[in-house]
């Protein structure tokens, strides 16, 4: 997989105009849509019929990945019964998607990854998906405001900065300046500290509807 390269965008509260922009920019034309519910209440443009029918107006081709790549899952469960992102990924649902995918960009498409949350660190799109394209050789580039671009591995160095050097989870200072604490040691533990983050609670959920 190491000559491709796909992006992932997050679509905000941003108008239609502005998201499009950002994907002419980098010459998107294929967004892969990773929302469990392809729909937004507070930026209906968003939802997905009326998403789609903007973006195939201006050329870009529109596809629903929700059932490969969303975030609300329950084939993939830990015994707390939240998501669990590296179960996720060994799923057959998943690896379908995967295998999606790359024909797409075996083609020769220009791909993004689209979510709502315009900070990839806040989306599961960076923590489940991305990853999982970057592990195995992917060049992951991230688009951000002003059609700035952001490597998955930049973000990765946010996150261990945000989870393990900050104060808030008291990471020993010795760990980190004998080198006790690898760097891939911490990579997987902020990665973990995310998913629990973030991981979707089918259980949660319900007492929510009810």
């Amino acid at each position: 997989m190491d000559k491709y390269r796909l992006y992932s965008i997050g679509h905000s509260n941003q108008t239609l105009e502005e998201f499009l922009m950002l994907l002419q920019t980098h010459d998107i034309n294929c967004i892969v849509d990773v929302r469990s519910v392809p729909a937004s209440k507070y930026s209906p443009q968003f939802n997905q019929e009326s998403l789609k029918y903007f973006v195939r107006s201006h050329g870009i081709q529109y596809l629903y990945f929700g059932d490969e790549f969303g975030a609300r899952r329950t084939d993939c469960l830990d015994e707390d019964g939240q998501v669990n992102f590296e179960l996720a990924v060994e799923t057959p649902m998943f690896q379908q998607g995967v295998k999606r995918l790359m024909n797409g960009l075996q083609k020769g498409y220009r791909i993004s990854l689209m979510c709502s949350e315009a900070d990839p660190l806040e989306c599961h799109r960076f923590s489940l998906v991305s990853r999982y394209f970057h592990d195995h050789g992917v060049d992951i580039q991230h688009i951000l405001k002003g059609a700035v671009l952001m490597s998955q591995v930049d973000v990765e160095k946010r996150m261990i900065e945000e989870y393990l050097h900050s104060r808030k989870y008291h990471l020993s200072e010795v760990d980190l300046l004998f080198g006790t604490y690898t760097e891939e040691e911490q990579l997987k533990d902020a990665y973990h500290l995310k998913n629990k983050e973030i991981g979707y609670k089918p259980a949660l959920q319900l007492e929510e509807d009810y």
